[in-house]
């Protein structure tokens, strides 16, 4: 199982709601590394400023891809209970995961 870090910061966000984005990112780094075997650590940084969202990640200490990932805050909040907003999560990271890796 890959071993998946992730440094948070937020400003809008209520601290009861950060636990759970944090958990929804994680978990989807967990399952894209199971299912793609695209990398064994990762270390992802992730913004929230004015509702505004962005993850940055390291994956097996290659970084190659120096833009963020853009993410809206609904469509997080929403991959809490809603399977298809977490299957555009999962496929919005796992694109991003490609790149980082120069794949």
């Amino acid at each position: 199982m890959a071993e998946v870090s992730l440094t948070a910061a937020f400003s809008t966000v209520p601290a009861g709601e950060q636990e759970e984005l944090k958990r929804v990112l994680i978990e989807t780094a967990e399952q894209i590394a199971r299912e793609e075997a695209l990398f064994q650590r990762a270390r992802l940084v992730f913004t929230e400023s004015d509702e505004r969202c962005a993850l940055t990640a390291e994956l097996d200490g290659v970084k190659k891809e120096g833009v963020p990932l853009p993410l809206e805050l609904e469509t997080l909040e929403d991959a809490r209970t809603s399977a298809g907003a977490r299957a555009q999560l999962k496929e919005a990271m796992r694109l991003y995961f490609r790149r980082v890796r120069g794949a």
